[in-house]
């Protein structure tokens, strides 16, 4: 396994294109391409290190593409000289670009869960949000504390100042990375395009699933090695 942070290998477990059936066109009649939307995650494991994973969806929430990366684990050296600074380096700029560059189609807009990974904005082509959390939006009576679920740990204090631009869409609450304000609107419309068929913070649960069983299928092939020497 990895032992450095240097680079994130891209490790395609899935790469399809959801089949679509031909529009019937009138004469001279263009079709519309539909928008697409990424989603961006991470899983650390104890023994490996960090696993990044991207799903693209059509408006509909069907799979178009699926990449993740093989797992990168900084160096004790690393998370000292990197200190605090570690994480956004290590997800966003190594992990969450190098997955965005192994997309064939730019999505319109990239959702993440994980606070870090908006540092890859400045390096992607496509807005990105973070999710934030689930908004209960019944009376307080009908509330119980089990209601509230968080997508994304709440930036603290000294994270704040990278984000900007909150943003409630479909019972979700979402921030913009500090610096892109002005694609608050535009985010706000694409969120509104998605949210009618997708829960926001569903597709994340998918991507986990992903990387745990790519994990599962490594394990299994390693041991197939192993017995076979």
């Amino acid at each position: 396994m990895p032992a450095c942070c240097a680079h994130a290998n891209i490790a395609q477990i899935t790469h399809f294109v959801a089949p679509t059936a031909l529009p019937v066109l009138m004469p001279r009649e263009k079709p519309t391409p539909e928008p697409s939307f990424g989603f961006l995650s991470t899983i650390e494991s104890p023994e490996y290190g960090y696993f990044g994973g991207y799903l693209i969806v059509s408006p509909l929430g069907r799979p178009l593409e699926f990449h993740c990366t093989s797992p990168v684990r900084p160096s004790r050296a690393q998370e000292i000289l990197y200190g605090p600074t570690l994480q956004p380096y290590l997800l966003g700029e190594q992990i969450s670009t190098a997955l965005l560059q192994a997309a064939k189609s730019p999505p319109r807009l990239v959702l993440t869960d994980a606070a870090a990974m908006l540092s890859a904005r400045a390096h992607s082509t496509s807005p990105m949000a973070l999710v934030l959390s689930h908004i209960d939006t019944r009376g307080p009576e009908d509330q119980t504390l089990s209601d509230t679920v968080e997508v994304a740990s709440n930036p603290d204090a000294s994270q704040l100042r990278h984000f900007a631009g909150r943003i409630e869409v479909g019972g979700y609450e979402l921030m913009l990375p500090s610096g892109f304000e002005a694609e608050k609107h535009t985010v706000a419309e694409l969120l509104e395009i998605l949210s009618q068929h997708v829960d926001l913070a569903e597709p994340f649960g998918r991507i986990h699933e992903a990387i745990r069983e790519a994990q599962r299928l490594g394990g299994r092939t390693g041991e197939a090695h192993g017995q076979a020497a």
